[in-house]
């Protein structure tokens, strides 16, 4: 390949990590935005019925609510993770294998190796959010149930319930599968975030700013930090 269709695969290259970065941050950012809505919309309804402006079953509002805004949280974080396993994976070689520099675009490795468990503490959180308000919900309205109205809204909230642990379940599991191999991979002596290694471990971010760290400086014809291609 010459010189010059090096640097135009590698331009094309950098403006694909520069629009997948512009992505997993919308996504994040997205997710704050849900957990933000979900907070207010508990706060807003055990105002009301604390305040005894509404009965305690409309606590069975937000098992539904929570469902929502739960599955779409679980949905933008396998988005975010399968981002990031592309920059790690494919983007970051092909980069490394045209400017052979193989410490570009290592940030993906270096956070991941770094944030230990916090991910997984990171979804005991959102587990509480989630599937805990709504959990929680079900249980005070129980006392309250009347009528076959009472009880089809009740049923409704717990089969939401359900969906929503199932999906937050397989990612737990997921994130205690990766957990488990990184420690095998360290046991046997094996550096999975060494220079130049595709890494088979899921990527978790959730993060702004993730033009910067070790690693990650954009190379001579990089588009640079703050101006992400559009996908």
């Amino acid at each position: 390949m010459s010189e010059e269709a090096k640097n135009r695969a590698l331009e094309a290259a950098l403006a694909d990590a520069a629009a997948i970065r512009a992505t997993i941050e919308r996504k994040a950012n997205h997710n704050q935005a849900l957990v933000g809505v979900n907070l207010t919309a508990v706060a807003a309804v055990a105002g009301f019925v604390l305040s005894e402006k509404a009965d305690i079953r409309m606590f069975l509002l937000l098992p539904v609510l929570s469902t929502a805004l739960g599955l779409s949280v679980v949905s933008q974080y396998r988005d975010i993770r399968i981002a990031g396993q592309y920059l790690d994976q494919v983007l970051r070689p092909t980069i490394a294998r045209y400017t052979g520099e193989p410490g570009l675009f290592g940030w993906e490795a270096f956070y991941w190796q770094r944030k230990h468990d916090g991910h997984v503490a990171q979804a005991l959180a959102m587990g509480v959010i989630f599937p805990g308000i709504s959990a929680l919900a079900l249980a005070v309205t129980l006392p309250g149930i009347r009528g076959d109205g009472d009880r089809l809204a009740w049923a409704v909230g717990a089969v939401m319930l359900l969906l929503l642990l199932g999906a937050w379940s397989n990612r737990l599991r997921e994130m205690v599968r990766s957990r488990w191999a990184r420690l095998r991979a360290r046991r046997l002596g094996r550096d999975p975030s060494a220079a130049g290694n595709i890494r088979k471990v899921p990527f978790q971010t959730g993060t702004p700013g993730l033009d910067s760290g070790p690693g990650n400086r954009p190379g001579p014809t990089s588009p640079g930090p703050g101006r992400p291609t559009a996908i």
